[in-house]
Order: structure tokens, then sequence, then C-alpha cells
């Protein structure tokens, strides 16, 4: 993508913002855990409620090859997940834009699959600890790149185990897969941001065979 579509990709953060604030001790990880359990009851509630999901938002920071940092703040307005009988999380998250004057229909997806999860009073809860593997992916008419990388992955589902509700922290990564001619629009992309979703398998399933019918397996 050029520069010209990057804005209308994600939303650059000035620079006199700060950042997504990540934990760094147990302490705060335990209140963002409390906060976690009554947003969880929240997402429930809406559910049984009929209203929609509330929208995940991350923040990108870009580390340029150049040395240059660059920003960006984006949502999604579609969140999905699935928890197979090991336990094993897969998150997807995406949102389509309409093409706009010169510029092409542009898609945003996120898959996040859980690789394990701490247990209550069995393992401790580490705000550094990698355990789930991440990709994005910013699809533009026949031109698509995806991110790839893995991160901190925290969640907890709702009493009646349709919502879900997290955060992703200190996830990298980098250009892997591409379709089309255009450059990446990240070098070395750090993502965080938090997260809730209603449980849908068959959702999952669209949109990560979608993915892989575009790029190819993950593991190609």
């Amino acid at each position: 993508m050029n520069d010209r579509e990057k804005p209308d990709a994600i939303y650059p953060i000035p620079a006199h913002e700060s950042r997504v604030q990540r934990p760094h001790d147990f302490r705060v990880r335990f209140d963002l855990f409390v906060a976690g359990v009554a947003r969880v009851f929240i997402v429930g509630l809406a559910a049984s409620t009929g209203c929609s999901v509330a929208p995940s938002a991350f923040e990108i920071v870009d580390h340029r090859a150049s040395g240059e940092t660059k920003r960006y703040r984006e949502t999604f307005d579609e969140s999905y997940y699935d928890i197979d009988k090991s336990g094993n999380l897969t998150l997807v998250l995406r949102r389509g834009q309409a093409a706009r004057g010169d510029l092409p229909e542009l898609t945003q997806v996120m898959v996040v699959r859980g690789v394990w999860r701490c247990i209550p009073g069995k393992t401790i809860a580490q705000d550094t600890q990698i355990n789930g593997t991440v990709t994005y992916a910013l699809i533009g008419g026949r031109s698509g790149t995806t991110f790839e990388g893995a991160g901190s992955l925290f969640f907890s589902r709702d009493w009646i185990g349709e919502g879900l509700s997290g955060s992703l922290d200190l996830a990298t990564l980098r250009p892997r897969r591409r379709i089309g001619g255009d450059e990446a629009i990240f070098d070395r992309a750090e993502l965080s941001g938090q997260f809730h979703a209603k449980r849908d398998p068959r959702q999952v399933r669209r949109i990560v065979n979608d993915l892989e019918r575009r790029f190819g397996s993950e593991k190609s």
C-alpha cells in the first residue's frame, strides 16, 4: 500500500497521545483481571438482552527500518471466538471498509490462537508470557499482506459461556505472506489491545478459511 492509502487502513495516532499502557507487575494484572470479570458480566448481560458486543480496539506501533516509529489505532466491529475440546481458543476479528474515491475496498482480519492458558491456583499468570499466535491481515483489492507473530494473551468467558473478554499484549509481528505487488505497510509492528467477542464457531471457520484461501495455509 502506498502512503496515501495508509491513513485509510488504520487510524494514525497523533504523536502527543500516549500509547496503550501494559501492566508491569502482578498486582496491576490482578486489578485488570478483576476489572475483566466485571466486563465479562456486562458482555454476558448484553448478550442475554440482545445488545451487540462492544467493539474491540487495538494499537499498532510500527518500528521502521529507518528508526522512525509510527502509531496507529483500529477498532474491529466483528469479533467471534471458538474453543475446541482441548480448550484451545481461536479468536477472529474483522473489519470491512467499502471503496471510497480511488481507494479500493479494504478488509482487516486478525486471527489469534491460544497456545496455552494459565489455570488459577495451578499456574502463574505473567504479563510477559507468550501464549498466543497472531495473524493480522490487510487486504485491499487484489493485494494483501499478513503480519504474523506471537504475544501475551489473557481472556475470560462469561457465566453462560457465550461472551469472551480479554487482552493481547506484547505481540510482535512481521510481514510473512503476500499477494499482489504492494509494499507492506509495517516493517516490525508491536500490537496491543482489548477484545470482546461472542461464540460463533461457524463465523470463525468462515473467516479463517477465507484467509487461508487467499494467502495459503499458515504452515506453508
